[in-house]
């Protein structure tokens, strides 16, 4: 059904307080960024999203609380990615975000999902249905 799609994992260890950077290339197969998911819910509901780009071009606003795009396993597979309201052209570019969390006292790996496809029509209609 969903042939176009590709779910890819970025892990990242965050320690308690400091800003962290995240960076990871896309897979070079798929044109374009049309979701994100935070996918394991350990992060606190104090995380920020402190900025979130690709190609220098910001997707998501700066401060983003992440609490927002957070989704626990009790949610059905095709609800738990924030669904961007513009695709994002990529191409094997760098996926690049500062996370800072301030509600932990310890260290814990962070699990962001992204959802890349070559045909954001599809992925959109078939995902909000």
């Amino acid at each position: 059904m969903y042939r176009d799609i590709k779910i890819q994992l970025v892990e990242k260890e965050i320690v308690s307080n400091q800003q962290q950077e995240i960076k990871e290339a896309l897979d070079k197969d798929y044109r374009y960024l049309v979701g994100i998911a935070i996918a394991d819910g350990t992060c606190s509901d104090r995380a920020v999203i402190e900025t979130a780009k690709v190609k220098g071009v910001e997707f998501l606003p700066e401060g983003f609380e992440a609490v927002n795009i957070t989704a626990s396993i009790a949610v059905q597979p095709n609800r738990r990615f924030f669904t961007l309201f513009n695709a994002v052209e990529v191409s094997g570019d760098d996926l690049v975000i500062l996370f800072r969390d301030l509600g932990f006292t310890n260290n814990y790996t962070l699990k962001i999902q992204v959802l890349l496809t070559n045909n954001p029509q599809e992925v959109k209609n078939g995902f909000n249905s």
